[in-house]
């Protein structure tokens, strides 16, 4: 009897350790499939949204507060004032993690502020065709990326029909 109990007792131990890792593997689960049940709150496809006929690139960055949406509680931009004039090329530098890369996918509309305004040539960027809106940005990563071509065409990829001149303006 002695070792029947110590076999039963070992089996039940080890059904009790199953059914916590079975209960784990459910919250997992439950988490993975709410992330894929999130509605975006921006629509990539979308084409709806305005579009700028004399776009100039003037961008205003007025009273910008910022939390991602996985985060609320951590401030990451804290009424940013920045104003870039057209044709004005910046450098965003900074410490790690102090929202250099956030300025960046606000830009993006890869979110949208929290508070506060973002404008291109005056119009809030969230009017705006998200392609369109995208297609007039060129952003330099801090871990800038090149493909197995030339710098012209690394330059110019994904556009056709570039004019020399803009190429050679682009590197310079």
């Amino acid at each position: 009897i002695s070792a029947f109990g110590m076999f039963a007792l070992e089996a039940l131990k080890i059904v009790g350790m199953l059914g916590k890792r079975i209960g784990a593997s459910f919250a997992a689960a439950h988490a993975f499939f709410d992330l894929f049940d999130r509605i975006p709150t921006i629509d990539n496809g979308s084409n709806k949204g305005q579009e700028l006929t004399n776009f100039s690139g003037e961008t205003e960055f007025n009273q910008v507060k910022f939390m991602y949406p996985t985060r609320p509680a951590v401030l990451v931009l804290n009424k940013l004032q920045l104003s870039i004039k057209s044709g004005q090329r910046i450098a965003l530098v900074g410490a790690s993690g102090c929202g250099k890369s956030t300025i960046v996918q606000l830009l993006e509309r890869f979110y949208d502020v929290t508070n506060g305004q973002l404008t291109l040539d005056g119009v809030d960027i969230r009017q705006l065709n998200l392609q369109w809106l995208r297609s007039r940005l060129g952003v330099v990563s801090q871990e800038p990326v090149l493909f197995d071509l030339t710098i012209a065409e690394n330059i110019t990829y994904g556009l056709e029909n570039i004019p020399t001149d803009e190429i050679i303006l682009a590197a310079t």
